[in-house]
């Protein structure tokens, strides 16, 4: 097996970064374990730097970073018959990787790698993008937003940023095609869900299943006052099914609508004035998990 790491040397804080790489590369000299580094310099790198891997005959494309390096990675491959998958979690959050199980030790990650046979999972195709954890507008956008203004990323950081967007936000319409059936919505969130969790833990689809060839729509109506405090403590909990405002809907494709959410979360990362369309596509992706 030949490696192509594609890091990102400040995920999870450059300090740290920079013991795990070491971690990484110790461990597969030791082992032997032909590799390649290309470290990612800037937004939207990673992007450009797993097409070149490709491109040059790589065989197992591995992301080391957080969600947003994983997000960046996907959407480069290429040649998905050719290539399996790879993922180091070093980000703040690791939310796909938690969903996953992955170790959050990167020397028992690169085990994973290293003696699992990869299988395939699914990811979200949208027009001109790809997505693998949750794509969402509303009220997860505003949380971003605030969150992006910290100078500690942290997750007592997002969790405070999502308290004050909560106590702030003001519900949006929206329609959205779901199964063939369009229908008008009033919620704080549109979320789609390949995984179960974002924003550091928050488990927004806590039955997503990365294998089953289905999105899972996630919406909650407009809640208010002192009903809030409540929702959020079982959201936190990873109890949104108990929540009576929340709907999880399945489905193979949505297309949603709305004039006033032209800002979208896709895995992390905001994204301006782009078509709110996705499907699912099942049995391409290859991953070692």
């Amino acid at each position: 097996m030949e490696l192509d790491i594609i890091y990102n040397p400040f995920a999870g804080g450059e300090r740290r970064m920079k013991k795990n790489l070491t971690l990484v590369k110790n461990k597969l000299d030791n082992l032997k374990v032909l590799y390649r580094l290309h470290r990612s310099e800037y937004a939207r790198h990673a992007i450009e730097l797993t097409k070149k891997a490709v491109a040059s005959g790589a065989k197992t494309v591995v992301a080391m970073g957080g969600d947003g390096t994983l997000n960046e990675v996907l959407n480069g491959l290429d040649n998905f018959d050719n290539i399996t998958f790879g993922l180091l979690p070093c980000g703040t959050g690791n939310d796909f990787a938690n969903h996953c199980r992955l170790p959050e030790n990167v020397e028992d990650a690169l085990d994973v790698i290293l003696t699992k046979p990869a299988t395939y999972i699914d990811f979200i195709q949208m027009p001109d993008l790809r997505a693998i954890n949750v794509i969402g507008t509303g009220l997860d956008v505003r949380v971003l937003q605030l969150y992006s203004k910290l100078q500690k990323k942290t997750k007592i950081g997002y969790f405070n940023s999502l308290i004050r967007a909560l106590f702030s936000y003001k519900c949006t319409r929206f329609t959205a095609t779901v199964n063939g059936e369009k229908k008008t919505y009033k919620s704080f969130i549109s979320a789609l869900a390949n995984a179960s969790m974002f924003g550091g833990g928050l488990k927004i689809s806590p039955d997503s299943d990365v294998a089953d060839g289905k999105l899972n729509f996630v919406y909650v109506d407009e809640i208010r006052g002192l009903k809030l405090l409540p929702a959020l403590l079982k959201l936190k909990k990873g109890k949104i099914c108990e929540i009576k405002q929340a709907h999880i809907e399945l489905c193979e494709k949505i297309e949603i609508e709305s004039e006033n959410c032209p800002v979208m979360n896709i895995d992390g990362e905001l994204y301006e004035n782009r078509p709110f369309k996705a499907e699912i596509v099942h049995n391409v992706l290859k991953m070692h998990r």
